[in-house]
């Protein structure tokens, strides 16, 4: 157990920056051939103009989600730590806090590792949570010396099936279950084939 000293100042902290580049590189790279390769099929039959208020519908969507990841934070204070996420927010009072827990988890199937880290209660529920893949190092330890209270670090590196086994109440669902987040991925992709498939039929598909 570390004890850290309280941190007054207020900090704001961001994810990586190399996160906004990443997931444009990813989302071009996913929808570039498939919207290409639609229209080089619907073109012919003349049903390109259902493609094209897809595209733009995608856009819009894609749009809001970089929107809404430029507004990911966490506000340090001396008496909270407030979080912005993705579609939430959390604030935790700094009364709340008990422990920090740190752990090194190594990244899918390679040998690099990330650091998580996790602010408990006295029950040893999860508060807050920050993973290596979005937070730098500096964020993470930024946070974990905070407050004063003990910090745990495992410094030896975990799997995920480790992690799954003796951390599984502080993860997130789909962690727990990765079988069940497999078949809501499978679904998600069924369902944008449907899609795209309704979308390069010729038949018209209003009735009546």
């Amino acid at each position: 157990m570390i004890q850290n000293p309280v941190s007054r100042a207020e900090r704001l902290l961001r994810p990586v920056a190399q996160l906004h580049g990443q997931t444009r590189l990813v989302t071009a790279a996913l929808l570039i051939p498939v919207f290409a390769a639609v229209f080089w099929f619907t073109i012919p039959r003349g049903t390109w103009p259902r493609v094209l208020v897809a595209l733009v519908v995608v856009t819009v969507v894609y749009a809001l989600a970089s929107y809404l990841l430029s507004r990911v934070s966490i506000r340090i204070s001396h008496d909270c730590v407030s979080e912005r996420g993705f579609f939430t927010t959390n604030r935790v009072a700094s009364k709340r806090i008990e422990s920090v827990l740190i752990l090194t988890v190594y990244r899918g199937q390679s040998l690099e590792t990330v650091q998580q880290l996790f602010l408990l209660d006295t029950t040893g529920d999860a508060l807050l949570r920050m993973r290596g893949q979005f937070w730098s190092v500096d964020s993470i330890e930024a946070l974990a010396s905070a407050f004063d209270v003990p910090v745990r670090r495992v410094e030896e590196p975990i799997t995920r099936a480790a992690l799954r086994r003796d951390y599984a109440p502080i993860l997130y669902w789909f962690e727990r279950w990765p079988l069940l987040g497999a078949v809501v991925s499978a679904g998600a992709i069924a369902g944008l084939s449907l899609v795209l498939i309704l979308l390069m039929s010729p038949e018209n598909l209003v009735v009546g």
